[in-house]
């Protein structure tokens, strides 16, 4: 009457089932096993991989989860809290969830490293740095904000891609990369570039379009060439100069002893040994152009010359120097003119 003894008794199929499904899970994690024994083995030997085309097979989607889970375990201090797991060697983009951590000697030999887009990093960790024989740096796609201050330690680096970020500025540092022979800093949020960019002798592609540039202009930018940029930017650092020249002569024939005394607490000036309320046989705008030449000279080297301008613009309106501001306004709109 009935064919087969468990199809009648009660769970029969059930079991049969669930037997099979457990032969199927211990089949799954052996291969797992398998396959990250050997890919333990061969990162440990430091050979590189390469499958043997006839004989390659595809790893299960539960083999290549093992593996990533083995991998991390082995490197699981990362570098920064800037998810840095995530940055990987171009040259091992074959090998799953390889990744750099702060114990890792070896990152010194990287020479190519690519960040990739979907975890939409916003920074970048300091320590990335570290591997000084970085030759490429692929940071593209992603909402980074600001390059790491130290990048200039990059020695060797020829080509850094960049593009489709959210990057402001570029650190004083980033004039050291004397071999950068490929810069793409394209879809940023560039508004100046550094007046010593002609220092980087050895640019031969560069790219800065849609960045809301104004020193130099968008226009400037277009042709890609960086010798008519260094140009644009050296006429300019030459005009502000004077601006800037013609600025103190106005606050130091027009300023009264006192308010002058307010400007330089709020320019955070130092008192020169002839402080200006001491009696002293030089005229007093003198004495107070060279007092705004010593001041220039303390924070050229980390203002540029319109910053500086900037700066003693706002410290006018704090003290209330209205008459002073009008002039200046009046130079501003002149020299404007004149560069039209």
């Amino acid at each position: 009457m009935f064919e087969d003894e468990n199809s009648w008794e009660p769970g029969g199929v059930a079991r049969s089932e669930s037997l099979e499904d457990e032969a199927g899970l211990i089949e799954d994690i052996s291969d797992s096993f398998n396959d990250v024994s050997s890919y333990s083995e061969r990162r440990d030997s430091n050979q590189v991989y390469e499958a043997n085309p006839s004989k390659r097979t595809e790893p299960s989607a539960a083999s290549s989860t093992s593996l990533l889970n083995r991998n991390e375990e082995k490197k699981n201090i990362p570098i920064s809290e800037a998810n840095i797991a995530d940055v990987i060697p171009l040259s091992k983009l074959e090998t799953p969830g390889t990744s750099i951590s702060s114990e890792t000697k070896e990152t010194e030999d990287y020479q190519k490293v690519r960040v990739p887009s979907g975890e939409k990093l916003t920074r970048l960790p300091e320590e990335l740095t570290s591997m000084t024989q970085l030759k490429t740096l692929d940071i593209s796609n992603n909402a980074i904000k600001e390059i790491p201050r130290n990048i200039g330690e990059l020695r060797y680096l020829v080509s850094l891609h960049a593009y489709n970020n959210q990057i402001s500025s570029l650190p004083p540092s980033f004039l050291s990369l004397k071999v950068l022979q490929h810069l793409d800093l394209r879809g940023n949020n560039l508004t100046a570039l550094p007046s010593a960019i002609y220092s980087l002798m050895s640019l031969k592609e560069i790219n800065f379009d849609d960045n809301p540039l104004l020193r130099p202009p968008v226009e400037v930018c277009k042709g890609k060439q960086l010798h008519t940029i260094a140009c644009y930017l050296q006429r300019a650092d030459e005009r502000d100069e004077k601006i800037l020249e013609k600025i103190f002569n106005i606050v130091a024939n027009t300023i009264t002893e006192i308010n002058f005394e307010f400007l330089k607490q709020k320019l955070n000036m130092t008192t020169s040994e002839n402080s200006i309320l001491v009696r002293n046989p030089t005229p007093l705008n003198e004495r107070i152009y060279n007092e705004f030449v010593k001041w220039k000279a303390d924070k050229n080297l980390l203002f540029t010359t319109a910053d500086l301008r900037d700066q003693l613009v706002r410290a006018l309106n704090m003290i209330g120097a209205y008459d002073i501001i009008d002039k200046i306004t009046a130079l501003n709109l002149y020299t404007s003119v004149i560069k039209l």
